[in-house]
């Protein structure tokens, strides 16, 4: 197939896909239905990954799925969605400054309508930040910016993995499940980091720009995330509902999650690579 009609191609399957979804129409009591057939919300937060337009066109929008998550988990619970900005330093080297109050999320249109929303606290961590509302927000986000890892030991990810928590991909597939690299630390995985800190920088609430050395982790090793979820239904660990043309993937307890990956990754240090990347993982890493 020539570039010309591989492109032609592609933007027949995109005009499809943006038909496709505005024929599925979903508002908020179809949303709550399907969020309340996961079963009660018990638990102390909820972390949303979550994708707008994979579930079809949903009226009202990103305000129509926080209204929905609210009314689910009720006041008593904190919500929180990742607002990662990826905020790396570039070819020279230099790190844009990340501002919590400006700096616009690059993880989809419902995490950039939250963190805007009155009551919601939003992390200074220039490259993995959190915005939280609810009970303990400012507790669960102070300090993020003053860790060596974006998701390791002191960060709200890893209080969130060993909390009462629950976890919610809306629409959104395991591949965006920040806290496997929570396991992935905490089980010590070889390949997790690069081999030399970054600078990254950040703007603090008294406009005083902070620079930060920090570990990245190395996203040049394949995962296979998404891939576990079929695992995880088999281990009693996640639910599975259907919502519109998408799906929900609801983790009841991250914590049960977190320490059984964790256990896995101990076991077999690959657990989480890709299949077809483990060979050259292993001599890269030297994991026998």
């Amino acid at each position: 197939m020539t570039m010309t009609a591989s492109r032609i191609t592609e933007g027949v399957v995109r005009r499809f896909k943006r038909a496709r979804r505005k024929l599925v129409r979903l508002n908020e009591a179809k949303i709550r239905e399907a969020l309340e057939s996961c079963g009660a919300f018990k638990a102390d937060l909820l972390l949303v990954h979550s994708s707008l337009s994979a579930c079809g066109s949903i009226d009202g929008g990103p305000a129509t799925v926080i209204r929905a998550l609210r009314s689910w988990i009720t006041d008593r619970a904190a919500l929180a969605l990742p607002t990662h900005t990826w905020s790396y330093p570039d070819a020279s080297g230099v790190a844009p400054v990340y501002d919590f109050k400006s700096t616009p999320s690059v993880v989809g249109t419902i995490t950039n309508h939250y963190w805007r929303q009155p009551g919601v606290v939003r992390s200074q961590h220039p490259s993995h930040s959190l915005a939280v509302s609810g009970p303990g927000a400012d507790e669960l986000c102070r300090d993020h910016e003053l860790r060596e890892t974006p998701c390791g030991p002191g960060t709200p990810y890893l209080r969130i993995a060993e909390g009462n928590s629950s976890v919610l991909m809306f629409g959104a597939t395991m591949d965006s499940y920040t806290l496997y690299h929570t396991a992935e630390d905490a089980a010590e995985a070889p390949y997790l980091y690069m081999p030399e800190q970054v600078t990254l920088r950040t703007l603090g609430a008294d406009n005083v720009v902070r620079e930060i050395e920090m570990w990245r982790q190395d996203m040049s090793v394949p995962r296979r995330f998404e891939a576990t979820a079929d695992w995880l239904v088999e281990e009693g660990l996640l639910v599975r509902r259907k919502l519109g043309l998408g799906e929900l993937l609801f983790i009841p307890s991250a914590r049960a999650l977190h320490e059984r990956v964790v256990e896995e990754i101990r076991r077999d240090p690959l657990f989480l690579v890709d299949e077809k990347a483990r060979a050259e993982v292993s001599r890269r890493f030297q994991v026998n």
